[in-house]
């Protein structure tokens, strides 16, 4: 008889795929908004299914407190399953904007690196603007206008009729993202160095990662 030994049954089994587990991610947005349409443009354009980023408003409110309890109370909830939880929300009039914050910072969650603030001076339209033009002039009420309605008019010479919340607002912006990236981290820079917070936003923190993490799961 030949030399020929069975083979366990163990070896025919196929190997699993040596692949990084998907991360699980939280965005809690203040409602339906311009951030919320934004980010999900932004996921669907980078392969980030739901099953990995779920993008929510806060059912609480849309004032930042609101915000930052639901995503601690969710992540509690669903057994704390999600790998980082994001908070974003405006300066904008909020009376609880900095109690939110503090409340975020002193959070367990955050000192574990998981809960994170994605804030805006004087809002999310700070962002937008930053796709065309670098500035650091502060934005403030004026004119019965608010300081939002200030960036928006500081938007419109760029893109001329825009409005919070509109369809297709990534797609439009994405050609020059990269500019609003570069600016954004000058505007950190500036603002670290002059003690001032207007304008001010980290959307490009939460932005940088979500693209880290479409190339990792490409990878």
């Amino acid at each position: 008889m030949g030399r020929y030994r069975a083979r366990k049954a163990d070896s025919f089994k196929r190997k699993k795929p040596d692949r990084k587990p998907q991360a699980l991610v939280l965005i809690v947005c203040e409602g339906e908004k311009t951030e919320r349409q934004y980010l999900r443009e932004l996921c669907n354009d980078l392969w980030l299914s739901g099953a990995s980023v779920t993008i929510t408003p806060s059912h609480l409110g849309s004032d930042p407190m609101s915000v930052v309890t639901y995503a601690i109370d969710r992540h509690k909830a669903e057994d704390e399953i999600y790998d980082r939880v994001y908070c974003v929300f405006d300066r904008d009039t909020h009376a609880n904007y900095d109690q939110a914050l503090t409340r975020l910072n002193d959070s367990p969650f955050a000192k574990k690196g998981i809960l994170h603030a994605i804030t805006s001076v004087p809002c999310f339209e700070i962002w937008v603007l930053l796709h065309f033009a670098y500035s650091t002039a502060s934005f403030v009420a004026g004119g019965g206008k608010s300081p939002c309605d200030k960036v928006v008019e500081a938007i419109h010479p760029h893109f001329g009729g825009y409005a919070k919340g509109p369809a297709g607002l990534y797609q439009h912006l994405k050609p020059m993202t990269n500019q609003a990236l570069t600016y954004a981290g000058q505007l950190t820079k500036h603002n670290h160095d002059s003690g001032s917070n207007n304008p001010a936003t980290k959307v490009h923190d939460l932005v940088r990662y979500l693209k880290s993490l479409a190339d990792e799961l490409g990878a």
